[in-house]
């Protein structure tokens, strides 16, 4: 039994479907990430996450391959970033969902990988399963591991995990260190106010969103300087087993019938 979908064929699919696995679509980006990091960090992240998650438990999940363009304005200065428009990418991230709907599978979870797309994969999560058999849920991963991070994290809070930060050179150190550009890594900690900070392990009530270059000559948000490969693993490895806990409940989620209660005035 395979757990990845792009190595299935038509009638593996089919089986798929009848044993109810849930769809995991990895959603990141290619955008810089400092000097230190490829600008396929987001990809290689959720990717990892997702196919480790889906090995785990491949009764339960299949992966699909991973959409690898995502909302990436506010980079846009810096080079290696590729933005696609948002609304483009709400539509696209709501076919492809949509079409694992019209194969058969009920639960689909698009696993977000890049911070800017999370609430446009909300809307797109939405829309899927208002337009669609089936139900279509959105988590960013690193919201699933709070706990886990906070109990390794040396980066101040907020700001110490927002971009290239201790968070995502630990993970990249862990699964690709040969890329990793270790005499590149320095901190990039920005400035933060009690309402206007950016950290990925909690989210200021009030949303701004600036050019990153106003805010840093490097790329970098956060202190990538206290990332290591242990980190990285311990950081993938909770992630894939949450994923593994969140598709689980959401397939047994059950709902009852459609039905409405509006009032039909007859015509005049």
């Amino acid at each position: 039994m395979t757990h990845l979908l792009a190595k299935m064929t038509w009638e593996d699919v089919n089986d798929a479907v009848s044993a109810r696995r849930v769809v995991l679509v990895p959603v990141g980006a290619i955008e810089q990430h400092g000097p230190h990091l490829p600008i396929d960090t987001d990809n290689l992240s959720v990717t990892a996450v997702c196919e480790r998650a889906a090995e785990a438990a491949p009764d339960l999940l299949v992966c699909a391959p991973p959409i690898h363009y995502g909302f990436n304005e506010h980079n846009m200065d810096f080079p290696g970033t590729v933005t696609v428009d948002a609304d483009h990418f709400v539509h696209y991230c709501t076919d492809v969902a949509k079409s694992f709907g019209r194969m058969g599978f009920r639960r689909v979870l698009l696993v977000n990988g890049h911070g800017s797309n999370a609430h446009l994969l909300e809307q797109a999560a939405r829309t899927a399963t208002l337009a669609s058999p089936a139900k279509v849920a959105s988590v960013s991963y690193w919201a699933l591991i709070t706990e886990e991070f906070a109990a390794m994290r040396e980066s101040p809070f907020p700001g110490g995990t927002s971009h290239a930060c201790e968070f995502e050179t630990s993970a990249y150190l862990y699964l690709d260190a040969e890329h990793v550009k270790r005499d590149r890594i320095v901190p990039g900690i920005r400035a933060h106010t009690k309402y206007f900070w950016e950290d990925l392990m909690g989210a200021s009530p009030v949303r701004f969103t600036d050019w990153r270059s106003t805010q840093t000559e490097t790329g970098i948000g956060g202190d990538p300087t206290l990332a290591t490969a242990k980190k990285g693993r311990q950081i993938v490895e909770a992630a894939a087993a949450r994923i593994v806990e969140v598709a689980r409940e959401f397939r047994d989620l059950r709902f009852g019938p459609r039905r409405s209660f509006l009032v039909r005035v007859p015509e005049s």
